[in-house]
């Protein structure tokens, strides 16, 4: 069901918004000769205290809500000027404008498309493929990366200030051929603004007889229109998924969405995708919010080979280019199964322009099995609840990488946050007698899939019966009294011990599987009738490996966000990003480290969580032409914050057993009361 209403503070700019906001700029500049492109367009969103003032107010007759406006940033070509202004729709004027230099935005992805056609077509690189024996540049592709670093003077190294992508060589045999089976020995440097080659940096072979790789043509097919009918499985029945009542939920306004006892709003934008908000769970007759806002806000894939040029592999892929720029449109039964209500996200083009991006975000329900059971072992009636969980998800291509990302939210009150790691891997050419090891494996003949991590970083932003949270770390240990004493007779005692952090130092700290560590956000001001404790969510991940390259390297440097599982901060308007708002090409320090800086309370006040959760990945041959999902996240539940099992008000259904199914046994369990929800 779709119902609409007064717009949402935190809804996205809307396509006449964006049509708006560029208008506006446009005609700010309209007498400057400066070239320049619109790097991004964006909600600005309003303080949060003004937000929670106006939904506090929703049902008064009198609202005023906060100021609608965009945040704007372009990059002026060729200085890489970049501009910062702050557009109010609600006055239809611009209100703040700064310039700045030697910082780099997001790139575009007409900025790479567009890198890719220069590349392609510059002396240094055709003569490059010349070498390699390709006359034809059509069958040329590049994968156009942020350079993670480059220093112009060696000797002294710092990052440059051009706006510098780093383009990785593939070649393929046929249109839509798999690239990464034919990869070529040399990255391509290039300065955006300028739109010029700087350098080629060539891979050398290592302990090897040859000077050069020869590329790799052996085609390594995944799509089936290449592997042929033939070769298909021809086995596999059909599941079919079926809601013949319709769906569960209600969506208001394309963006409020509840269901069951949940209700959030739903936002998107270019950087972090899918944003979840004002997440509220109804209790009873009571309306407790949970959480005011969260979002996948960086991540960083560092790469192991210590040599050039594949040493400037550093993925941070929100930052450098944005979940919402590389989301999918998703198609029905393919992507998402079942009974789906869509979303489109929007995003700008180079000129401000609004790019829809249809079906970007998927919603459905799934049955995953049991929510719970209990059998009488005495009587043998037993008693069976189904689990059903809301998901709301979308996909991005990450050049060579597939991710899919997905919030779930369960009938028992608990939350879970999946990513399911997917596409090819980003590989790289041997010589013939070259061994990869110890920094990649090889999955085909003269093709590395390099070893790697995916460590990806929520930001939290709790509101745990109300907006001032405390973050309880919870560590199981054996108890400290030897075999034989009188508390521990029989040595078989152990106990949770908790520590509240006060202060941000405290709070930067890393899992610990030794002591099963988990986390409770708690509200200290509400105590639970039954324990006598702060009512809360605990918070845990089986899925939290710790940075690999070392202390000082330049990616972890850049990426120290990523060293620990867990950080507290006191919250603070426009503190979103962990790596800085200008991620690409950053130096040391910024985001979290800068805001951790001066020690801070973080103790029954308002809050920010950040968790690192991820993978590390040594690639297997299987993984190769097409990798099977690799997955990883979190789970929240309610911990000492209801009265008991929230779930147990789900109804029993009896069992439906088809006709061709059905035998004597279940009909007899049927006969028994048998139940199932």
């Amino acid at each position: 069901m779709v119902i609409e209403q007064n717009p949402h503070p935190l809804d996205p700019l809307s396509v006449e918004e964006f049509h708006a906001v560029a208008s506006i700029v446009r005609k700010a500049r309209e007498n400057e000769n400066t070239k320049y492109i619109f790097s991004s367009v964006v909600l600005k969103e309003p303080p949060k205290k003004q937000v929670l003032a106006y939904l506090q107010d929703i049902n008064s007759s009198v609202l005023n809500p906060p100021d609608r406006e965009a945040l704007v940033i372009l990059i002026d070509r060729p200085s890489g000027v970049v501009n910062e202004i702050i557009v109010s729709l609600t006055q239809g004027s611009i209100t703040k404008w700064e310039k700045l230099q030697g910082v780099q935005p997001t790139q575009h992805p007409e900025e790479m498309l567009e890198a890719e056609q220069i590349m392609i077509k510059d002396e240094k690189v055709v003569k490059e493929c010349h070498e390699l024996g390709i006359t034809d540049m059509s069958a040329v592709y590049v994968d156009p990366w942020a350079v993670g670093y480059y220093y112009a003077n060696p000797k002294e190294p710092k990052q440059d200030k051009r706006r510098i992508m780093q383009g990785l060589m593939y070649y393929r045999t046929s249109e839509d051929d798999n690239q990464y089976a034919h990869p070529l020995d040399f990255t391509v440097i290039f300065d955006v603004n300028a739109q010029e080659v700087i350098e080629i940096v060539r891979s050398k072979p290592r302990n090897s007889k040859y000077e050069r790789a020869t590329i790799p043509m052996t085609n390594h097919h995944f799509l089936p229109e290449h592997l042929g009918q033939g070769k298909l499985r021809t086995d596999i029945k059909p599941i079919e998924i079926t809601q013949p009542e319709g769906v569960s939920f209600t969506v208001k306004n394309n963006h409020i969405l509840e269901w069951q006892k949940w209700h959030m709003h739903i936002g998107f934008n270019y950087r972090e995708g899918v944003i979840i908000s004002n997440v509220t769970y109804q209790d009873g007759d009571e309306k407790r919010p949970l959480f005011y806002r969260m979002s996948l806000s960086e991540m960083v894939v560092p790469y192991a080979n210590p040599y050039e040029p594949y040493n400037h592999k550093m993925a941070f892929d929100v930052g450098e280019y944005g979940l919402g720029n590389m989301t999918n449109s998703l198609e029905l039964g393919c992507d998402c199964v079942g009974n789906i209500y869509y979303m489109d996200g929007v995003i700008s083009n180079l000129k401000g322009e609004p790019s829809v991006i249809n079906n970007a975000i998927c919603i459905h329900e799934e049955d995953v099995g049991l929510l719970f059971k209990h059998t009488d072992y005495r009587t043998g009636k037993a008693h069976s609840v189904r689990s059903r969980r809301l998901v709301v998800s979308n996909i991005i291509t990450a050049a060579n990488y597939d991710y899919g990302l997905y919030y779930y939210f369960y009938q028992d009150g608990s939350f879970q946050y999946e990513i399911k790691a997917t596409g090819e891997l980003n590989t790289h050419v041997l010589a013939e007698d070259e061994d990869p090891t110890p920094y990649g494996s090889i999955v085909a003949p003269q093709v590395v899939g390099q070893h790697h991590q995916h460590l990806f970083m929520m930001r939290i932003d709790p509101m745990i019966d109300g907006p001032n949270n405390s973050v309880m770390q919870v560590d199981v240990i054996p108890a400290s009294y030897p075999v034989g004493h009188a508390d521990n007779p029989v040595g078989n005692a152990f106990m949770p011990t908790n520590q509240i952090y006060n202060t941000t130092d405290e709070a930067q700290v890393r899992s610990n599987a030794e002591t099963s560590r988990f986390w409770q956000i708690v509200n200290e001001s509400k105590l639970h009738p039954y324990t006598k404790k702060p009512v809360g969510y605990k918070l845990s991940s089986l899925n939290t490996p710790p940075m690999l390259p070392k202390p000082g390297s330049i990616v972890t440097e850049r990426a120290q966000f990523a060293t620990k599982t867990i950080w507290v901060t006191p919250y603070e308007d426009g503190q979103l990003y962990p790596g800085g708002f200008y991620c690409s090409q950053s130096e040391p320090g910024i985001g979290l480290p800068e805001w951790t800086k001066e020690v801070k309370s973080i103790r029954d006040t308002d809050v920010v969580l950040w968790l690192t959760f991820g993978l590390t990945h040594l690639p297997r041959v299987e993984d190769f032409p097409v990798m099977p999902v690799e997955t990883c996240g979190f789970h929240m539940k309610p911990s000492g914050f209801f009265l008991g099992n929230p779930g147990i008000d789900i109804p029993p259904s009896k069992k439906k057993i088809s006709k061709k199914s059905r035998t004597l046994k279940a009909t007899n369990a049927e006969k028994d009361g048998c139940h199932c929800a």
